[in-house]
């Protein structure tokens, strides 16, 4: 289980952010999801980063743009 703070920035009807909560969940990943449909804090959040699309993953500050399975294991360390 990763002991980094995973935060992931997602909104309805998107293919890759459903295959990135999996794919983390798979990996006994926790992690907050952001939805930025639901949320229009999530939304101004993203859009700080900058990012304009989903999903977006925040790995202990560190930004991942898009479903970046090789990214995303570098970071958490998998």
């Amino acid at each position: 289980m990763s002991e980094k703070e995973v935060v992931l920035f997602t909104q309805h009807g998107c293919r890759f952010c459903k295959l990135e909560k999996e794919w983390l969940t798979q990996r006994d990943i926790e992690f907050k999801e952001r939805n930025i449909a639901d949320d229009p804090a999530a939304l101004s959040d993203l859009e700080a980063i900058p990012a304009f699309t989903t999903p977006v993953a925040l790995i202990d500050g560190e930004v991942v743009h898009g479903f970046d399975r090789h990214k995303l294991s570098e970071l958490l360390g998998i």
